[in-house]
């Protein structure tokens, strides 16, 4: 018999954003939410699905809006929402191609963070790219985190790994929300910058990026095939990174990285 819709175990509406669950799940401890949503070279993203294949995360619910355009992603016949949620054991991820309209990410963003404390995470991650100029002419790319408060730097500090404070700048978009309202509500919450292209996509920005979330988590995923694959990748991606970049542009990304006159 051929499905043509998802079970619904369990619904909320959460800031006019229907967080849909297709079956009941508890995450281990300690827990981590990692989000990926189009930015910067499509670094969020590449690496978001490139995690969800290597660690075979299961989708377990979805996130759906009236106020999010006419789009239903279709996977193996059955309809989805257009974010989706993927799980396994202590990581929560969720994963979309679509950047929502600029007016309504905020709300966007308060629904997640509301739903993390739901789902008992104890630490929010974003991974996403850090536009640089000069980006083709650079081989060893530098990484650099925000975090929220003092106990999200000292578990950057304690895994040990190669990253550097960012102390000057500015970042535009999903994840500079992300951050200060994580601040306002005293969540742990950590953004990762990895250097990269801002118009194309960057499959090894991403690859670095990976390699500090698994760093940070434990999960180990192996990056070789995301190497190997990053032309392929560059190309197929490239469509996607056009219907995107007038988002961008709407949130005038192009501040990005820009240092202040006064700091």
């Amino acid at each position: 018999m051929v499905k043509y819709m998802y079970r619904v175990y369990r619904e909320e509406l959460i800031n006019d954003f229907r967080y849909i669950e297709y079956e009941d799940f508890q995450l281990e401890r300690p827990s981590y939410m990692l989000i990926g949503l189009p930015d910067a070279g499509l670094v969020s993203v590449i690496s978001a699905y490139h995690i969800i294949r290597k660690l075979d995360l299961m989708e377990v619910g979805g996130v759906d809006s009236h106020h999010l355009p006419p789009i239903a992603v279709i996977h193996k016949g059955i309809v989805r929402p257009p974010i989706r949620i993927f799980a396994k054991k202590n990581l929560l991820l969720l994963y979309s191609e679509l950047l929502p309209p600029t007016p309504l990410i905020p709300s966007l963003i308060n629904s997640i963070l509301d739903y993390s404390v739901r789902k008992g995470v104890d630490y929010v991650l974003c991974m996403t790219g850090l536009p640089i100029p000069n980006r083709i002419e650079v081989e060893k790319l530098r990484s650099f985190y925000i975090p929220s408060n003092q106990r999200v730097a000292e578990f950057v500090k304690n895994a040990g790994i190669e990253l550097e404070l960012f102390e000057n700048g500015y970042i535009v978009g999903p994840y500079a929300l992300l951050i200060k309202e994580a601040i306002r509500r005293r969540m742990n919450a950590l953004v990762i910058l990895t250097e990269s292209f801002m118009e194309f996509p960057d499959p090894e920005a991403s690859a670095k990026n990976i390699e500090i979330f698994s760093a940070l988590t434990g999960l180990k995923v192996d990056v070789k095939e995301l190497i190997e694959e990053a032309e392929v990748i560059r190309i197929k991606a490239r469509e996607h990174m056009k219907r995107i970049m007038p988002n961008l542009a709407q949130m005038r990304k192009e501040y990005e990285y820009a240092p202040p006159l006064y700091t």
